[in-house]
């Protein structure tokens, strides 16, 4: 391992941020990897007490993990060291992973998932400080663009290939996470331990941080980041059984259909970079108008084909709000807590993926059927884009960082 003493005043460039950006996919690819998965999951373990139940627990157990562990991850940083933890992240995001293809047993793979789990936590967590630490606030911005564009691509191939690879066998998708190896071998060779910058005094792994947390700015971020992200898992989470209740009844249709809107999320992420000089308020407006247009014109949609135009919007923003909520909340901590900082937002945007589907439920009970859910909250966020409007015309503009 390498000590902090000498790197204070070396710079990062594009190796690093390479690396960050390929790293930052590593906690998507453990979802979505096994989310093809599923029915070939389901009948291997089929003996398994309460199957139905316990089996889709192997898809969302790893963000269970990260929305438990990553505060704590980011506090482990902040004191220990960046470069360190992500390392033995990675290690345990690879062995977790590929554990099940050696043994077959559910509850080994149970275990296998917690362990990738707690891995995420805190490559996630490192990845999105490193950013901060490395870059200032233009580059920083680019390679968060960077980071949305090739996470979508890398997206649908991890879906293409698991679906290929499930179909030689339960275990073989699990062979994608060893990609973890060379992530890890090069993270091992050309990152290094950041320095703080400017006339800040730097401080000795371990000792305890010279300011208390400000966890007021945590408790907004979580706050801001939790909303936000219950809206954006709505169409995520929920669009496929809508698809079906629109007459798409074969399961490789909607995965084609679904493919089609997600195109907006690489093109979200460059409107993300070239809307940075707005701010961050400008930015979350323009969020929640893209999420009011999108949920609320699916919410109305005659058929499929529209809604699928309307899906497109609401994925745009979600090409948006993920790059700048990270930008936004690095911005809102120094170096000594931004690790911390970054646990608490990884947290909260991974508890809104639980909190979003009974949001869901709640909304449809209410209005009647699970379209007139989605127009409901395209109305909430429609209700927040005015709020988020009369914020921006009631104070001056704000620098990038800021939230309004």
């Amino acid at each position: 391992m390498q000590n902090n003493g000498p790197q204070a005043v070396r710079q990062a460039d594009w190796r690093q941020g390479w690396i960050l950006v390929f790293s930052g996919f590593l906690p998507v690819m453990a979802i979505i990897a096994l989310a093809p998965t599923l029915p070939t999951l389901l009948a291997h373990f089929h003996d398994v007490p309460n199957a139905k139940l316990m089996v889709p627990l192997l898809i969302t157990a790893p963000s269970a993990c990260i929305a438990l562990f990553a505060p704590a991850a980011g506090a482990i940083a902040d004191r220990f060291g960046r470069r360190k933890l992500l390392l033995w992240a990675m290690a345990f995001y690879g062995c977790g992973g590929l554990m099940p293809f050696f043994i077959d047993d559910f509850w080994a793979v149970v275990a296998g998932r917690f362990v990738i789990g707690i891995g995420e936590a805190g490559v996630l967590t490192v990845v999105n400080t490193l950013l901060a630490d490395y870059f200032e606030e233009q580059a920083r911005h680019r390679w968060l663009m960077i980071q949305g564009v090739v996470g979508s691509m890398l997206g649908t191939l991890t879906i293409a290939g698991s679906g290929f690879l499930a179909a030689q066998g339960w275990q073989f998708p699990f062979l994608v996470y060893g990609v973890a190896i060379p992530i890890f071998l090069a993270s091992l060779v050309y990152l290094f331990e950041p320095g703080t910058r400017g006339p800040r005094q730097a401080r000795a792994p371990g000792a305890a941080p010279a300011t208390p947390f400000p966890y007021r700015v945590a408790l907004m971020v979580c706050g801001v980041t939790v909303v936000l992200s219950t809206i954006y898992y709505v169409q995520v989470i929920n669009f496929s059984l809508l698809l079906k209740e629109m007459g798409v009844g074969d399961p490789k249709s909607i995965g084609l259909w679904m493919a089609i809107p997600s195109i907006g999320v690489p093109i979200g992420a460059v409107v993300f970079k070239l809307t940075t000089r707005y701010g961050a308020g400008a930015q979350i407006f323009l969020v929640f108008l893209c999420y009011a247009i999108g949920l609320g014109g699916i919410g109305i949609a005659p058929d499929y084909k529209v809604a699928l135009a309307f899906a497109f919007v609401q994925q745009l923003a979600n090409g948006i709000i993920v790059p700048a909520l990270i930008a936004w909340t690095q911005s809102k901590f120094s170096f000594e807590h931004r690790g911390q900082g970054m646990g608490w937002w990884a947290s909260s945007f991974f508890v809104a993926q639980f909190l979003s589907p009974a949001a869901v439920n709640a909304m449809r009970g209410l209005v009647g059927d699970l379209q007139a859910a989605f127009l409901a909250f395209g109305i909430v966020a429609g209700v927040f884009a005015i709020g988020a409007c009369l914020l921006r015309l009631r104070r001056p503009p704000a620098p990038s960082g800021a939230f309004s």
